[in-house]
């Protein structure tokens, strides 16, 4: 669905994140290795998910089950760490809540806090995510945020979100010129090269190289997490939803000018 009346930007790291919510803006937050993935593979199982900056914030939520890391390494005492391809393999009745702690990810959801809407994005749901947030739900201003590591930039990250912002492009967005940049850099930059940076590597010493197949298959966990009420959902229903009551508006509108 073409939207030539959204704009999309692109920032980085926290303080990108505060800045955007600030002004108004719908953030989509891109943890490519492993935060986005892992909310889209729990909300496909059907699960809530409480994004929590600490640890001891995850420790207390009220929730079923406790995932996280720190420095890519499972926290102890949890039942998983921020691994889809772990989350994937396990038994998670629809319906569970699960209380999620990461390094970056969260944090960043965290200081997204006063955006009208927070969604997570990645390679895994580039399209779906794009399509829901060209029907206009969200508002007509998007800026999609790449998390970094630790403050510093990451290239998974600008390159997830290149492909979100590709993605939007394709359908009539208009980028300003730093989304432009990093879309241009993710058609440049072949997706087998970040295998080996240093996220990845991190990821391969700690015996996590399936995570890295799944995060960057492209459209490969086809939902659309949305923060509604402190929890992540799925958000395509609420968009269809408001597509149909456009619709219906817009007929009615065009039956009583007739």
């Amino acid at each position: 669905m073409a939207n030539e009346t959204m704009i999309a930007a692109y920032a980085g790291g926290a303080s990108g994140a505060r800045a955007a919510a600030n002004a108004g803006s719908t953030i989509v937050v891109v943890d490519a290795f492993r935060a986005s993935a892992t909310i889209a593979v729990l909300i496909s199982k059907g699960a809530r998910v409480i994004p929590v900056a600490s640890i001891a914030e995850a420790a207390s939520a009220p929730a079923d089950f406790r995932a996280g890391e720190r420095g890519s390494a499972k926290v102890a005492g949890f039942d998983f760490g921020n691994s889809p391809t772990e989350i994937l393999a396990a038994e998670i009745p629809p319906g569970s809540t699960v209380a999620l702690s990461t390094t970056n990810g969260t944090r960043v959801v965290e200081a997204a806090a006063r955006a009208p809407c927070i969604l997570a994005g990645s390679f895994v749901n580039a399209t779906a995510l794009a399509d829901v947030l060209s029907t206009g739900f969200a508002g007509e201003r998007v800026t999609v945020v790449g998390c970094g590591w630790e403050g510093r930039r990451a290239s998974e990250d600008e390159a997830a979100a290149g492909a979100i912002l590709r993605r939007l492009e394709e359908w009539g967005t208009r980028l300003d010129g730093r989304a432009r940049r990093v879309v241009d850099a993710y058609l440049s930059r072949p997706a087998e090269r970040l295998r080996s940076n240093s996220a990845a590597l991190r990821l391969r010493r700690l015996g996590y190289e399936r995570d890295l197949d799944l995060c960057l298959g492209e459209d490969s966990v086809t939902v659309v997490p949305v923060l509604r009420d402190g929890a992540f959902v799925e958000g395509r229903k609420e968009a269809a939803s408001m597509c149909e009551i456009s619709s219906l508006w817009a007929g009615s509108k065009s039956r009583n000018s007739s």
